[in-house]
């Protein structure tokens, strides 16, 4: 019969054993050897900030629209093509005949700009644009006429991120715009005027012919903000300072505009590489001549596979009188095509 001294002993033993574990089984002197645990895997790396510039915020992908430029700052090339359609009401007062009733009018026009990224704060811009607006029937081209602009502008971008889920920026844009018009309505009706002077008949091509160059400085406050990964809203106020240079005439202008857009990606929750956008905008002059109301809603479709991609279709319907004397109408309808890549 064991002694209890005996059995502590055990116990003791039996207890250091299974604390310390089996001992290590030696090499064999004929050369083998055990198989050796392999090593355990380096600590992962945190993971780095992300990058300071981008059109990704907090796991949304934004999506680039017409009118409400936002706070990212992106380093990307654009190519798009505008073509649009409308319809507006006026009434022209001829010597002895009145034209009145519904002109309508297209557009077709392209824009093509770059933007660079710098200094984790700043990014810097450039386009060229070009439109054409003509009356597309007889009774239409007296009324609406021709018109013809090409522009260059540039701009500043400053932003901040404020959290992992905004950003704010301050914007400043220059940009110039001269425009060639030919209006047949207007010059007839300077004909037939000219002629029932005593003096007779005076052609002026002035009445036909408009020269017009348009100077714009556009200081923006604007947010981009991403909640989550599968909605971005983007949002600004901004003020407009125009100069307006009309056949040798100087015109000017401020307003205000308010503008916002919610983009929605289906590719955040789903398999489906899909992008809805929906913008609005509200331009409203307080002083001079140069500008005029204009309210521009609608919305977009874009493909969303690719984040360093944005391919989509933007449909714009605008509030604004096409050219001076006829009426403000909602159905100007313009619809922008357009990539733009980011890297």
């Amino acid at each position: 019969m064991l002694s209890k001294t005996s059995v502590r002993s055990a116990y003791a033993v039996l207890l250091i054993a299974a604390v310390l574990g089996p001992a290590p089984i030696r090499a064999q002197e004929t050369g083998t050897t055990t198989a050796e645990s392999p090593p355990p895997p380096p600590p992962t790396a945190p993971e780095g900030d992300p990058p300071p510039h981008g059109r990704v915020l907090n796991g949304h992908t934004f999506m680039p629209n017409v009118d409400v430029p936002g706070a990212l700052l992106t380093t990307s090339f654009t190519s798009a093509l505008l073509v649009g359609y409308g319809e507006t009401t006026a009434t022209l007062n001829f010597p002895n005949q009145t034209l009145s009733g519904t002109f309508k009018y297209a557009a077709i026009g392209a824009v093509i700009g770059y933007e660079y990224a710098f200094l984790n704060y700043f990014s810097a811009r450039l386009a060229l644009t070009e439109l054409l607006v003509s009356g597309i029937d007889g009774r239409s081209a007296i009324a609406i006429g021709t018109g013809l602009q090409g522009g260059v502008g540039g701009g500043l971008t400053f932003s901040l991120p404020v959290g992992d889920t905004l950003r704010l920026g301050i914007l400043l844009d220059v940009s110039t715009v001269p425009k060639f018009g030919l209006t047949i309505g207007n010059g007839i009706k300077g004909v037939i005027q000219a002629c029932q002077s005593p003096e007779g008949c005076t052609l002026n091509s002035g009445n036909f012919f408009s020269n017009t160059n348009v100077t714009q400085v556009q200081p923006t406050l604007a947010a981009s903000w991403a909640p989550i990964p599968a909605l971005g809203v983007t949002a600004n106020a901004l003020y407009i300072y125009a100069n307006q240079h009309v056949n040798g005439r100087n015109f000017s202008g401020d307003a205000f505009q308010l503008g916002i857009a919610l983009d929605w990606d289906f590719a955040a929750i789903s398999s489906v590489p899909v992008g809805l956008l929906f913008e609005y905008t509200w331009l409203a002059p307080f002083s001079g001549e140069a500008l005029q109301h204009v309210s521009d809603i609608g919305g977009g479709i874009f493909y969303t596979g690719r984040k360093n991609l944005a391919l989509g279709v933007q449909l714009i319907d605008r509030r604004y009188a096409v050219v001076p004397g006829v009426d403000v109408s909602w159905k100007t309808f313009l619809v922008d095509i357009g990539m733009r890549y980011y890297w």
